[in-house]
């Protein structure tokens, strides 16, 4: 029994914890407060204001300021854990054999999009590939001139055909202008529809 309560008693002092040092530190805030807010306050504030308005005016800065400080430390807190963590998260998911080559797939798309190389797929095209009469969903990737362009005389455009349901794997040809199918669909939209293996398919525009 006396080890129940012992065991009880703990418990009770470890739920208690949080709550204690949380008062502890805002009464510690709020007496720094008064003495760094309140005298300079009365100070500045007119000597014919009433007393009680001066008490109460203070006393709501004070809280003001400490709503604030404990916020921006709270902000700050969130921030530092969040980069811990997705990086702790990070080296977790490189160190799984399957989901590591997974991971650093969709790592590279999301960096092609949001990261430095930004802008690696200008545009949504269909090209005849990988052969006559058969369409296939590509990104133009540069459109500037190329050493294969020199050496067969030919303005080609440098695309890259997904494999779904991965968009970071695929195939990378030289097409000429002439062969590019132009659309209307967004980058976005073409990798959606990679992804769902053409379930996602955008509405059709005119």
């Amino acid at each position: 029994m006396f080890k129940n309560f012992r065991v009880h008693f703990v418990s009770g002092l470890l739920a208690l914890a949080p709550l204690f040092f949380t008062i502890l530190v805002i009464s510690y805030l709020l007496r720094l407060t008064d003495a760094l807010v309140v005298n300079p306050l009365f100070r500045i504030l007119p000597f014919h204001m009433d007393a009680s308005f001066k008490i109460f005016f203070t006393k709501l800065a004070i809280g003001v300021v400490v709503v604030i400080f404990v916020t921006l430390i709270g902000f700050g807190v969130d921030k530092l854990f969040a980069k811990q963590f997705a990086a702790g998260l990070e080296m977790v998911l490189k160190s799984i054999p399957v989901i590591n080559k997974v991971y650093g797939s969709i790592r590279e798309i999301a960096q092609a999009f949001f990261g430095d190389k930004k802008g690696v797929f200008k545009r949504v095209i269909f090209v005849e590939y990988p052969r006559k009469g058969v369409y296939s969903l590509g990104f133009i990737t540069q459109d500037k001139r190329w050493e294969v362009g020199r050496v067969t005389g030919k303005e080609l455009f440098t695309v890259f055909v997904p494999s779904p349901p991965n968009p970071a794997t695929g195939y990378f040809i030289f097409v000429p202008k002439e062969e590019i199918i132009e659309t209307l669909l967004s980058v976005e939209e073409g990798l959606k529809l990679v992804i769902s293996g053409g379930a996602a398919v955008p509405p059709l525009r005119v």
